[in-house]
């Protein structure tokens, strides 16, 4: 950890787009989803000369994640089917999905109860036939990852802002309900 600590911004900022421009080789910089290639780059110019332990175990971290194959491959697979995408709008907003199921996850309710299903009617209109609630399971499942959460919440620490509540849980809840609800 010490060592990473120790890299300057330039070695620290190739490790970096060393994983952006693998994730996102042969995409269109006007694809969509490109452009959260260039905030996946965004690191500080200079980290402390003695950084603070959490810096470092941020730092750490990351490299960690950057080097796992099982990781490059989930991000490259998100990368892939935002561009394939076309750029349409989803049936749903993320702050709802967030607000209506994150109440949910936190009071216990289960996504495939009858609650669950009044829960998941306020996210998602609830005259989507199966067949698109199955494919809206699906998309959501490609962009949903604890591990690209954690790339995020890692950048905050490095970029010094403030985290993010997790919104992953939310949208696991949901994809559960539509499995659950189709």
């Amino acid at each position: 950890m010490h060592d990473l600590a120790k890299l300057s911004a330039p070695e620290r900022q190739r490790i970096v787009d060393g994983f952006v421009d693998q994730a996102f080789a042969g995409i269109a910089p006007d694809a969509p989803g490109a452009g959260i290639g260039q905030a996946m780059r965004r690191l500080p110019d200079e980290l402390p000369d003695a950084p603070a332990e959490e810096l470092g175990e941020a730092w750490s971290e990351l490299v960690g994640l950057l080097s796992d194959e099982a990781f490059q491959r989930r991000v490259r697979q998100m990368v892939l089917a935002g561009a394939e995408s076309g750029g349409q709008a989803e049936p749903y907003d993320a702050q709802t999905v967030i607000e209506h199921a994150g109440a949910a996850v936190a009071a216990g309710v289960a996504p495939e109860s009858p609650e669950g299903r009044q829960v998941l009617d306020r996210i998602v209109a609830p005259e989507t036939p199966a067949a698109e609630r199955a494919a809206l399971a699906d998309r959501l499942e490609t962009f949903t990852d604890r591990r690209v959460e954690r790339y995020w919440e890692l950048m905050c620490v490095l970029n010094g802002r403030p985290p993010y509540p997790s919104g992953v849980p939310s949208f696991e809840w949901v994809i559960a309900a539509l499995r659950a609800h189709a």
